[in-house]
């Protein structure tokens, strides 16, 4: 099984290519930008290009391409989760592949989805704009479990975001190496 890792809006990181190189040496990381890093000086502009650009369904799109049918370990933060989303329901989905989404906010705009491979949703409880537990039972069924982080705000994994937490970003690295590991998430 092969692992393809989408990251936030900041791109292709030191973080993100770390996180790759900690799970898979041949991870595919995805970005929603071309290249390393992010072309915009700040978050909010960087979110209205990606909106205005290719968008959650484009990043599906190139993540539908990367994983070419076959069974994939899945990871994704933010956008990249709530595109891997998605992905999880279209017919290019292998329902042997497995995923494990970080803070997908937009997810709640796609509630009618129907992942057709395992997905485990984490949340921060801490979301400007949603109160995660408010959709939380809507998406839990056989294939999708779903948990909200105590405390944590959005971008806990990301060393750029103003929510980063040190000792969340660790904890879950040692949660993703032994799903990676196994290929199988519980």
């Amino acid at each position: 099984m092969h692992t393809i890792i989408a990251s936030d809006i900041y791109g292709i990181t030191p973080a993100v290519q770390s996180l790759a190189g900690n799970l898979d040496r041949q991870a595919v990381v995805l970005s929603p930008w071309d290249g390393v890093g992010c072309p915009f000086a700040t978050e909010q502009e960087a979110h209205a290009a990606f909106l205005a650009g290719e968008g959650i369904a484009g990043y599906a799109a190139r993540i539908a391409a990367a994983a070419g049918q076959a069974p994939a370990f899945l990871v994704g933060f933010s956008v990249g989760a709530t595109a891997i989303w998605l992905h999880t329901a279209g017919a290019g989905c292998h329902p042997a592949s497995r995923a494990v989404l970080f803070y997908g906010s937009r997810i709640r705009c796609h509630l009618d989805v129907r992942p057709r491979c395992r997905v485990r949703a984490i949340f921060a409880a801490q979301e400007a704009a949603f109160d995660p537990r408010d959709i939380a039972s809507q998406l839990v069924s056989d294939t999708v479990a779903v948990h909200i982080e105590p405390e944590a705000a959005h971008g806990f994994m990301n060393p750029l975001s103003p929510g980063y937490d040190a000792a969340l970003e660790r904890k879950y690295l040692h949660f993703l190496q032994s799903y990676c590991a196994e290929g199988v998430l519980s």
